[in-house]
């Protein structure tokens, strides 16, 4: 099997923080790199839990106010901020 070389850029902080993780499993990165992208292959999916990404029950109503016209359109930011000072106001009282 012919091997290929691949580099990317990251952050040296991501960097430090994911190389510390991996070697706590007796790992290098590469062998990291080449598990996560076998599973790739392997499964034609990301092997990642992205659920954070799915909406919550808040999100998909307010998804669906928006899908049935039933929103308050605010035209500037100053009555955008009234509206804010409006919702904060109530929260506090209850």
């Amino acid at each position: 099997m012919n091997n290929a070389s691949f580099s990317f850029r990251l952050s040296d902080h991501l960097k430090k923080e994911a190389f510390s993780v991996i070697e706590q499993y007796g790992f290098t990165p590469s062998q990291v790199f080449n598990l996560f992208l076998t599973e790739i292959a392997n499964t034609k999916s990301i092997p990642l839990d992205l659920s954070y990404l799915k909406p919550n029950a808040v999100t998909l109503r307010a998804m669906a106010d928006v899908e049935k016209g039933d929103v308050e359109i605010i035209e500037s930011s100053f009555d955008m901020n009234n509206v804010m000072k409006e919702i904060l106001k109530k929260s506090n009282q209850e």
